[in-house]
């Protein structure tokens, strides 16, 4: 009787199992260029981080891709490339094929996913991933405990960065200058990763999906490493030179690179110059670091109205793509008229846009030469949307409930209001208070109560 019972719970459970597999088979097909791409159930069952990345077929390859874009340049679909020479790259063309085959840091690469809208044509909003110490190369040989007070020093930049100091003095005085100019030039910049859906600019509201992967090959899987919201192409600017032939821009034009102009970006660049910034020091330790990644320099980079991009990555298209661009790069946003508030948009006039934080973790993460892949179906690249279609889903009616909002952060969250760049009094829409309220909307509905 016993044995019965055991094996009819067997049987249930297998049927459960078959029918909710079933269930989520049933919309197994993903529209990809306009074809029905049919998802393997047993793949995708498959494709777990233990099977090898030299083993997975293409649906294996589709389903890790979803959720992680750094399987996207392996996958083999021609809508995602600018021409019809290329689908999709093979496992070795990931590598950085400049530095020594013994670096540790040959396996990284950048995967830029520019589609705001996903393969049933829905916003696909943006979720940024912040890095995680603990999986970087460089603090393998830490202790967890100074990994959480380099994380407790960006919530309190005073105490924190005071018991780092004491910590590193005690426990990793031989590395502790370089951990703390890790801290000092890069991580005290960290804030919390952004989360939104849409975006408004000029009472217009725009889909956000766009983003940029940090990537690392490893033995059997290739790991997200961080992923920020990026602002790629959308315009153009009109200037004028004054009598000093000095540039200033007049407006922005609309211009897509889709089209006749998808060979703006090409599908894969290498990051040839690693520049600096004026608002940190550039010194030896930062210039060892550099050493290590293959290169760097403390040139900084300027507009040709003379405004400075910060951190600027210079990112040169492989001969393969020779229409491409050329002197594009990635950098902090830096200009007006192009918000920080907009990133996951196209909204920029040629280079990738990024955050203070992200541009600043990218120069000291990204080894020189690595590549970097673009990849999107020009059919899913842009999206306006109607202002009233949205108007629901904002958390304020009106400028006095998002004061309101303002005012409670600088109070309570004072380091945060900073870092996210909220003053007491401004629009209820714009993307600065919006992710600012995805953050914390929850504790003030709360306090409000």
């Amino acid at each position: 009787m016993k044995r019965v019972i055991i094996f009819f719970y067997t049987f249930s459970f297998c049927l459960v199992f078959l029918s909710c597999n079933n269930a989520s088979s049933h919309n197994s097909g993903i529209l990809m260029g306009g074809k029905q791409f049919k998802v393997n159930i047993k793949d995708s069952l498959l494709s777990s981080p233990k099977k090898s990345i030299k083993e997975l077929t293409q649906s294996m390859i589709k389903v890790r891709s979803i959720k992680n874009n750094c399987y996207l340049p392996l996958l083999n679909d021609s809508s995602l490339y600018p021409n019809d020479k290329r689908s999709f790259f093979n496992l070795e063309e990931l590598y950085n094929q400049t530095l020594d085959s013994m670096s540790n840091y040959r396996n990284r690469f950048l995967v830029g996913n520019f589609m705001v809208l996903d393969s049933n044509m829905k916003n696909k909003g943006i979720t940024e991933k912040n890095p995680d110490l603990g999986k970087l190369e460089d603090f393998k040989d830490y202790e967890i405990k100074l990994l959480t007070l380099l994380n407790e020093a960006t919530d309190d930049l005073n105490k924190g960065d005071s018991n780092l100091m004491v910590y590193l003095q005690d426990n990793y005085s031989k590395d502790k200058d370089i951990i703390y100019n890790f801290f000092d030039k890069v991580w005290r910049y960290k804030t919390p990763g952004l989360k939104r859906e849409y975006g408004i600019l000029n009472k217009k509201a725009y889909a956000l999906g766009q983003t940029i992967c940090l990537c690392e090959l490893k033995k059997d899987t290739i790991e997200l490493i961080a992923e920020f919201a990026v602002s790629s192409k959308r315009l153009t600017t009109t200037h004028t030179r004054d009598s000093n032939d000095k540039v200033k821009i007049t407006g922005y034009i609309p211009n897509l690179p889709i089209g006749k102009y998808r060979n703006y970006y090409g599908a894969q660049y290498t990051i040839t110059s690693k520049n600096w910034e004026t608002r940190r020091k550039y010194t030896e330790l930062d210039q060892l670091h550099d050493t290590k990644l293959g290169g760097g320099n403390d040139r900084v980079t300027f507009f040709k109205t003379g405004a400075q991009l910060p951190n600027f990555l210079l990112m040169s298209p492989t001969e393969e793509f020779p229409k491409a661009m050329k002197q594009n790069g990635i950098h902090e946003v830096a200009l007006r008229g192009v918000s920080r508030g907009m990133l996951g948009s196209s909204n920029s006039i040629g280079c990738v846009r990024v955050s203070d934080f992200a541009s600043k973790f990218l120069r000291w993460w990204v080894p020189n030469n690595a590549n970097f892949f673009i990849l999107y179906d020009q059919n899913r690249y842009y999206s306006e949307l109607r202002l009233d279609s949205i108007a629901n889903l904002l958390p304020f009616k009106n400028e006095i409930e998002g004061n309101e909002f303002r005012k409670w952060l600088n109070e309570n969250k004072p380091l945060r209001a900073i870092q996210l760049q909220i003053d007491l009094e401004g629009k209820h829409d714009n993307g600065f208070i919006l992710d600012a309220y995805n953050l914390y909307g929850n504790d003030y509905e709360n306090a409000k109560q």
